[in-house]
């Protein structure tokens, strides 16, 4: 084998919090990391629970501690931690697209943004009017930015960025992952081998519509009371959503976040989304992974993952009873519902596995480091 060198390449978010972005980076950036890419990665204003995952997989990880983004210390510190020199920065995010912007400019290095959300039309992540003004002359000027999605193109284009710009790579999670024992998780949360149990995994913010999911289960569980509910996740919208939780008289209960969440979505018997707002939802690609049914808002790219009638039931995101619906059906047909879940895990191999993901994002980085006034470097191993 020759000896080839590979783009370094530097990441930059907010933080690495609990989220499916996040989710997405901590399994993304390892994999790049021992493909060989020389990979760093800068969080802004914090370390957040993937930052220590990183780290233990050797991805060289660090906190610039911004107070706000003009803080001049934190950005000196941002510019210090990047290093010299990178073939492309990758960003997440307001504050790190601006930053690693100028960032990128100041290594003569390549912009991949990266969008992990779909059209918003009912305004329920809405930028400020700052946040537009700064982001106006940053989109058109990015080299990349990579859509998770094939339906957040026109998104993209009608928010600025160059059509030819944009690159779709989907999402990817591990192909049957590690999980535990079902009957053990299920009896550590107090859930009967008897139940139908519906779990929903997300940051508990305005666009996720838990509060949906708890009313949902709730009507279902009023005319199949084998049904039962877990919210997953924390957030702003947690205290309403634990008050929704308690007016539900038993029929779900909200436990926050969980570092084992992948093992509870193995123990349930359905896993719901109740989005209005997504792109390509990091919790249905890990649920199929372990085998499990989805029931999930027609938002974004949901359906190329939730094939309606086959992996799962696709309902409409209009606040209808279509989920309920959807819940009771499948608890008193466990078998289809069983069989949902094979499908869906077939599936999520066949479309949405990490080397997917990995293949599609070494192409892009190794096509825009080898761009003119860029270091030029060659794929090890044709794995790109």
């Amino acid at each position: 084998m020759t000896n080839r060198r590979w783009p370094r390449v530097v990441f930059v978010c907010g933080n690495l919090g609990a989220g499916g972005a996040e989710r997405q980076w901590s399994i993304l950036i390892p994999s790049l990391h021992g493909l060989g890419f020389d990979v760093a990665v800068v969080t802004l204003d914090g370390r957040g629970v993937f930052f220590e995952e990183l780290r233990a997989h050797g991805v060289t990880v660090a906190c610039a501690g911004l107070r706000h983004r003009a803080d001049p210390v934190g950005l000196y510190r941002v510019v210090r931690l990047a290093g010299r020199r990178s073939s492309a920065v990758v960003t997440r995010g307001v504050s790190a697209n601006v930053v690693g912007h100028v960032l990128a400019l100041r290594q003569r290095a390549a912009h991949v943004v990266t969008e992990h959300l779909g059209p918003d039309p009912e305004g329920l992540r809405p930028y400020r009017r700052h946040q537009r003004l700064l982001l106006a002359p940053i989109r058109p000027r990015a080299t990349a930015v990579v859509a998770v999605a094939a339906t957040q193109t026109e998104h993209l284009v009608k928010e600025g960025y160059r059509r030819s710009a944009v690159r779709v790579i989907a999402n990817g999670v591990a192909d049957d992952p590690p999980v535990r024992d079902r009957a053990a998780v299920r009896a550590e949360m107090g859930v009967d081998a008897t139940e139908f149990l519906a779990v929903l995994v997300a940051s508990l913010r305005p666009e996720k519509r838990a509060g949906a999911f708890v009313e949902e289960v709730t009507a279902a569980h009023v005319v199949e009371p084998s049904i039962v509910g877990i919210v997953v996740g924390d957030g702003p919208d947690r205290p309403s959503v634990v008050r929704a939780a308690r007016r539900s008289r038993g029929a779900v209960r909200a436990i926050g976040y969980r570092a084992d969440a992948l093992d509870i979505m193995h123990a349930a018997d359905a896993v719901c989304l109740t989005s209005a707002v997504e792109a390509s939802p990091m919790s249905v690609l890990e649920a199929m992974s372990v085998a499990r049914p989805i029931v999930a808002t027609d938002v974004g790219g949901v359906r190329d993952m939730v094939i309606d009638g086959q992996t799962g039931v696709v309902v409409p995101p209009d606040g209808s009873s279509r989920m309920a619906e959807a819940l009771v059906a499948l608890a008193r047909d466990r078998p289809r519902a069983a069989g949902f879940g094979r499908a869906g895990r077939l599936h999520q191999q066949r479309s949405f596995s990490i080397d997917t993901m990995l293949r599609g994002y070494a192409r892009l980085l190794l096509d825009v480091s080898q761009r003119p006034g860029r270091r030029r470097f060659v794929a090890v191993n044709g794995g790109a």
